[in-house]
C-alpha cells in the first residue's frame, strides 16, 4: 500500500516521501530525504484503489480478483473488494490515526500466482496500487531467464529501487536478510549477469525461507531506508525500497 501511482514489473505498488532540504555538501540529487523521520498520525480513513493485472509483456486486466488489506501481525483483513472488468479495486482502510503497517493479499482462485504488496513505509494517506500478477508457467520462463532454478516451498520477492521523488534508480544494489537469489532487470527481461538495477530500478530476490525478510538497497554512495517484509512459500512478495 505505497502513496504513489506505480505498477511493479512484476506486480505491486508504495510512498513517495516529500524531499527536504539538502546543500553542496548533503545527499546526491534525487536523496535528499534520506533519513527524513515517517509521520505518526494519519487521517482515520485512507483509501486503496488501484488495478490488477497479469501478463508481463502486454498487462491486461485481472476480473474477479480477491483484494484485501492487513495490518501486520494481524489475520483479520481490514478491507477487501472483488477487481471489477477493467480490474479496479477499491479499499477504504481503517486506521484509527495512525499509519497502518500492512499489506495488500492478491488472489484469483489458482489462475495466477498469489501475490502480496508492502509499502516501503507505513500507509499513512491515500494511494493508487497497482499490482501485476503472473502464471506459474510466466513465472517459469522468468525465472529461466534470471539463472534461477526456483526452490519448491520457497519464497520470491519483486523490489523496485525509487529515489525522494518516485523515480526509479538505476545503478542500486539490494541485499535482504536471511539473503537470497539476487537478480536484477537488463532490457525490461530479468538477467542472469546484470549486477545493479537498470532505469526500472527492479530487483528480485528468489529462494529466500518462508518468514519475514529484510530489504535494503544502496544507491549512489546511500544506504537507503531498510524495512521488513513477509515471504511466503510459492507466493510472489513486492514491494518497494525508498531513502
Amino acid at each position: 500500500m505505497h502513496r504513489a501511482t506505480r505498477t511493479l514489473p512484476i506486480a505491486l505498488v508504495a510512498t513517495v516521501l516529500a524531499a527536504c532540504g539538502s546543500d553542496s555538501n548533503g545527499p546526491a540529487p534525487g536523496f535528499e530525504c534520506l533519513g527524513q523521520a515517517l509521520p505518526t498520525t494519519a487521517p482515520t480513513v485512507v483509501n486503496v484503489t488501484g488495478m490488477v493485472t497479469a501478463n508481463v509483456l502486454s498487462p491486461s486486466p485481472v476480473p474477479h480478483a480477491f483484494v484485501y488489506g492487513f495490518r501486520t501481525g494481524d489475520t483479520t483483513h481490514l478491507a477487501g473488494d472483488t477487481t471489477n472488468t477493467p480490474g479496479q479495486y477499491s479499499l477504504a482502510i481503517p486506521t484509527d490515526g495512525t499509519p497502518v503497517n500492512g499489506y495488500l493479499a492478491i488472489s484469483d482462485s489458482g489462475h495466477h500466482i498469489d501475490t502480496y504488496a508492502y509499502p516501503a513505509v507505513p500507509l499513512a494517506a491515500d494511494v493508487t496500487e497497482n499490482v501485476l500478477m503472473v502464471s506459474s508457467n510466466e513465472f517459469s520462463l522468468l525465472a529461466g531467464a534470471a539463472g534461477i532454478n526456483p526452490v519448491a516451498g520457497d519464497g520470491f520477492i519483486g523490489v523496485v529501487v525509487r529515489n525522494c521523488q518516485g523515480t526509479s534508480v538505476a545503478g542500486a544494489t539490494v541485499t535482504s536478510m536471511p539473503t537470497g537469489t539476487v537478480r536484477y532487470n537488463a532490457g525490461g527481461l530479468p538477467s542472469s549477469t546484470a549486477t545493479s538495477t537498470a532505469a526500472d530500478g527492479v530487483a528480485y530476490i528468489a529462494n529466500v525461507g518462508p518468514g519475514n525478510v529484510t530489504v535494503q538497497a544502496t544507491a549512489s554512495g546511500h544506504t537507503l531506508r531498510q524495512h521488513t517484509v513477509n515471504a511466503r512459500a510459492n507466493a510472489i512478495t513486492l514491494t518497494e525500497i525508498q531513502p
